[in-house]
């Protein structure tokens, strides 16, 4: 490649812009890199990230940090990973509340959740179970549905707020099975499930890691889990399609994603990365204390389920008129 004469050299006799310029698959080795987390210290998608971020270092040569961008449902930490750099020295965790529900629940939404990501791979998916109050006469999802169609309405279904992820798995549970529950909204899921607990509210979709402990000490009940397999915490556990909602299977998925236009060598870079660590026996018994289940597959699988996941997502908002508080 032909230089223009008096371009300046570096102290390594390199021209200073083919030095800038960096590679196309991404950082050198010993360079850091900023993992975006878009919620909070503590939370699922924080310990999810902070399991990742060595391993993915260590496959990489390269220095992972966790940055907790939180804001806006997540929203604000993702929106800073789209209009980062596509040069590999930022990557995001994206969510379902922030990138496969946010275009259907925010007409003002600043990124494009297609078109501003280059989609790397599937995380791990969390299941959502179906819980009730130790004292709630139903015993089980067959009687469940039966007292809810015998009632329309007179069942009631908690969630940790409007448009939350919980809200919308329960919609999708109506929706597969016909029948009418009111919804009752709260600021989070903890006091949802306290409601439930006290028998307050008769249902609750929440996350395994989030009720588990409540189903150690007796003050939850579950009745199925929401994926299409039981989880290996709750073995004992179906999940709803076995329980007579045939095909149901909806989970908190997580994804990696780098800021769009993204070269295809640092996409595939990143991926086979995220393919080596999650195969590992150790990172799989970690995601298995979360309660969360590897999820291995190609980029293009993962953009197919970020496209269909949209759209189911909107179709549900738009018949179920979900709005945000």
């Amino acid at each position: 490649m032909a230089l223009a004469s008096g371009l300046a050299l570096t102290a390594t006799g390199l021209p200073a812009a083919a030095q800038a310029a960096p590679a196309a698959d991404g950082p050198a080795a010993g360079k850091t890199v900023r993992l975006v987390v878009p919620f909070p210290p503590g939370g699922n998608v924080d310990l999810s990230a902070r399991l990742l971020a060595p391993e993915l270092g260590r496959e990489l040569g390269l220095t992972v940090v966790v940055d907790n961008r939180a804001g806006a449902a997540g929203i604000v930490g993702l929106d800073s990973v789209a209009k980062a750099a596509p040069d590999g020295t930022t990557v995001g965790i994206a969510s379902p509340v922030n990138h496969l529900a946010a275009p259907a629940l925010h007409p003002r939404l600043p990124y494009d959740p297609v078109r501003d990501f280059s989609p790397v791979g599937l995380i791990a998916s969390v299941p959502m179970v179906l819980v009730v109050g130790p004292s709630s006469p139903v015993r089980s999802v067959a009687e469940l549905l039966a007292r809810a169609r015998q009632k329309p309405g007179a069942l009631t279904m908690a969630s940790a707020g409007s448009g939350s992820g919980n809200h919308i798995v329960g919609e999708l549970f109506q929706d597969a099975t016909g029948v009418q529950l009111v919804h009752v909204p709260y600021k989070g899921s903890s006091p949802a499930n306290t409601d439930v607990a006290g028998g307050h509210v008769d249902l609750h979709f929440d996350q395994l890691s989030a009720v588990l402990p409540l189903l150690q000490a007796g003050r939850l009940r579950a009745l199925a889990v929401t994926t299409a397999r039981r989880s290996a915490l709750l073995p004992e556990v179906p999940t709803l399609a076995e329980a007579g909602v045939p095909g149901f299977d909806a989970s908190t998925t997580l994804g990696l994603v780098l800021p769009g236009r993204a070269d295809a060598a640092l996409v595939q870079r990143w991926h086979q990365a995220l393919q080596a660590v999650l195969r590992r026996p150790a990172v799989r018994e970690q995601f298995a204390r979360l309660g969360a289940e590897p999820r291995e597959g190609s980029t293009a699988a993962y953009a197919e389920f970020i496209r269909s996941e949209i759209a189911r997502t909107a179709r549900i908002v738009r018949e179920a008129k979900i709005t945000l508080d």
